[in-house]
């Protein structure tokens, strides 16, 4: 059966079906040909194509108007020609029918001029109006003049007119068809009506033949021509819609563009500005690092240049015996390395909160305890300089605040200490230096006020500089450092939700206001009252860690000064030598956090604890170090108390002599 089929379909097809496919091709070819073309569905859009149609022809309609005019006049002659070969040709008539088809013409070209001849509907309709008038015409002389010349010398002028309607005009192909058919129809009726009704004839009968064939073959190619046309028109009129279209989202485009290059433009503009103006800000700020560090570098060299001359004096002093000169010079040296450390310590401390490393430990606690603290700490240096402390406090609830203790507490000692160096006594009133809490709705206000020389409004920004005095030039560091308001901004702008404002008159005082947020009174941390500690830390037993040789030499030698038992080591190799040999629990380990090939002040623990504890409590330990933000995230609550590197003598003596207590009370109890 596959076989079968295969050889079925192979066989090649007769003749006479190649032939019939070509004659449908022929056929559908034709049907295409003069397949009328049919309106836009829509309304609008049919609207849209007559009008544009209308408007794009208008300037041919009129030039073949006024073309057809001028033939008509122009074949007058034709007529005379005729008269003067013939007397009996009926020239008048002719005349006639030819002045009137010229008057209709001349009006049609005359409506060609006007403006509404650019819609297509009204073009149409003037248009066959005046083929209407032109063949009435010819067909009327045809009929009057003698048949031997109707068909070859007037007959003619009907092709004439339907080519002037299947070309020059442009006519959609539907109404061309339409008046084809009449015409026809209007031929054939004056051929068979006239000669039974009037005594004129068209033609005669063997012309007539000859006419209609060629008027059908006219007819046939003319209208074929419209319906080509008309499709072709509608085709480009949707194209070329499609194009405006097109060219429309095109602009549209090129205007969201153009828009976006222009946005883009002012992007680039901002994004320079902004690099222009980060690069002045990083100048400014490289600038002011500068001036910062020139000022640091001036202060520290004043005291170290000091403190080298004073040492030098001494050890001649001491060489001669003259034990009083001596201490004089040993005083003098101190004081030159108590300038040194405090200087030291706010250049760090300001550096520290500049560069984000403090990081701010908010509570809720009340805030009458913080100002108890600072008028307590500072009564006897506001009485050494004669001024007179006072705190008042206007809220009748409690004075709850969430904010960091440390550095609150910080920010009013370093406001109320500047109050105290400014205040100045007056006829008939003393120096005097407020500071107060006044309650409001959501937040509490601290206020700072002393009567003072004022500050002028135009230094009102560079008091919140470093080492910025206005009545210091001369840098007497008697008068401080110059770094007290600006750790205050430093500390001010990162805690959340605070705010410090100052207000400011020569020769009256100086008014600043800290904005803090409440807080919770239920979880408001107590204030810690510690009992004062005794600085005496005679026969404490310690064990220091220090790998820098002449600080490790400096503190033993003060701690032996101090009266306390000291065991050292200067490297992980030594302690560990000396963890073995420890007869006693230390009561406290004082360490670096740095040591030498990444050791840390952990490893140290690690080795000394287990040691030191002996299945007791572990003594305390005491970090002291130039890293000491770092020393306190790396180790956490492993350590009693982390000091920063350089301390004053007195303050290490402090906390020696709290922890090592503290050790003390913890060995009692159990």
């Amino acid at each position: 059966m596959l076989l079968s089929d295969t050889a079925a379909t192979d066989r090649p097809r007769p003749a006479w079906h190649a032939l019939r496919w070509r004659w449908r091709r022929v056929l559908r070819s034709l049907a295409d040909t003069f397949a009328l073309p049919v309106p836009f569905a829509a309304p609008a859009l049919e609207a849209e194509f007559l009008c544009d149609h209308g408007r794009r022809f208008a300037p041919f309609r009129r030039a073949a108007a006024l073309l057809a005019l001028l033939m008509i006049v122009a074949l007058a002659g034709w007529d005379y020609g005729h008269y003067v070969a013939d007397p009996a040709f009926p020239l008048l008539a002719v005349l006639g029918c030819r002045f009137v088809v010229s008057v209709g013409l001349a009006a049609l070209f005359m409506l060609t001029l006007q403006p509404s001849f650019s819609d297509d509907r009204h073009a149409h309709a003037a248009m066959f109006a005046g083929v209407g008038i032109t063949s009435a015409g010819m067909l009327a002389i045809c009929v009057i003049t003698p048949d031997a010349i109707s068909y070859n010398d007037y007959f003619m002028s009907i092709y004439l007119v339907m080519i002037y309607q299947y070309g020059f005009l442009h006519l959609r192909a539907r109404p061309v068809l339409y008046s084809t058919l009449g015409l026809g129809a209007v031929v054939v009726a004056l051929q068979y009506g006239c000669r039974a009704w009037t005594p004129y004839s068209l033609m005669t009968q063997e012309e007539f033949g000859r006419a209609m064939f060629f008027f059908i073959n006219v007819a046939a190619i003319g209208v074929g021509i419209c319906i080509k046309f008309e499709h072709t028109a509608r085709s480009q009129f949707l194209q070329a819609r499609e194009l405006q279209s097109t060219n429309t989202a095109l602009q549209q485009h090129a205007a969201q563009l153009a828009a976006e290059k222009d946005a883009n433009q002012v992007k680039a503009n901002a994004l320079i500005q902004l690099k222009e103006e980060q690069r002045t800000q990083a100048l400014r700020v490289s600038h002011e690092n500068a001036r910062f560090l020139a000022s640091a570098a001036h202060d520290l060299r004043q005291p170290m240049f000091g403190l080298g001359l004073a040492l030098e004096a001494m050890g001649q002093a001491l060489a001669r015996r003259d034990n009083v000169e001596a201490a004089r010079l040993s005083e003098l040296a101190s004081r030159s390395a108590r300038a040194m450390s405090t200087t030291f310590n706010g250049v760090l401390d300001l550096s520290r909160l500049e560069a984000g490393v403090v990081t701010p430990t908010l509570t809720n606690f009340d805030v009458a305890d913080v100002l108890r603290e600072v008028i307590a700490d500072l009564t006897p240096y506001a009485a050494s300089r004669g001024v007179e402390l006072r705190c008042r406090r206007r809220t009748r609830r409690a004075a709850v605040v969430r904010s960091d203790r440390q550095m609150l507490c910080r920010i009013l000692k370093n406001l109320v200490s500047n109050g105290i160096k400014y205040a100045r006594s007056q006829p008939g009133r003393p120096a005097v230096v407020l500071v107060g809490a006044v309650g409001l709705h959501t937040r509490m206000r601290l206020d700072v006020v002393d009567n003072g020389m004022g500050i002028p409004p135009q230094q009102w920004q560079r008091v919140f500089e470093p080492f910025v005095q206005l009545d210091n030039p001369e840098r007497d560091r008697d008068k401080g450092l110059g770094l007290g308001l600006s750790i205050v901004n430093a500390m001010i702008s990162l805690l959340p939700e605070h705010r410090l404002e100052f207000t400011s008159e020569v020769g009256r005082g100086t008014h600043f206001s800290i904005d803090v947020p409440n807080g919770t009174a239920s979880e408001s941390v107590a204030s810690r009252d510690e009992p004062d500690e005794d600085d005496d830390v005679a026969g404490r037993y310690v064990v220091l860690v220090e790998d820098d040789r002449i600080v490790l030499a400096a503190m033993e030698a003060l701690f032996v000064q101090w009266g306390m038992l000291v065991d050292t080591a200067s490297d992980l190799t030594s302690l560990r030598a000396l963890a073995q040999e420890l007869e006693r629990p230390p009561d406290l380990i004082i360490t670096d956090y740095r040591f030498p090939n990444g050791a840390t002040a952990r490893e140290v623990l690690d080795i000394v604890l287990p040691a030191a504890a002996r299945g007791e409590t572990p003594p305390p330990v005491l970090v002291v170090s130039g890293e000491a933000e770092v020393a306190r995230k790396a180790l956490g609550d492993t350590v009693a108390e982390i000091l920063s590197k350089p301390v004053q003598p007195a303050i290490l003596k402090q906390a020696i002599a709290r922890l090592s207590a503290g050790r003390e009370r913890i060995s009692c109890v159990e």
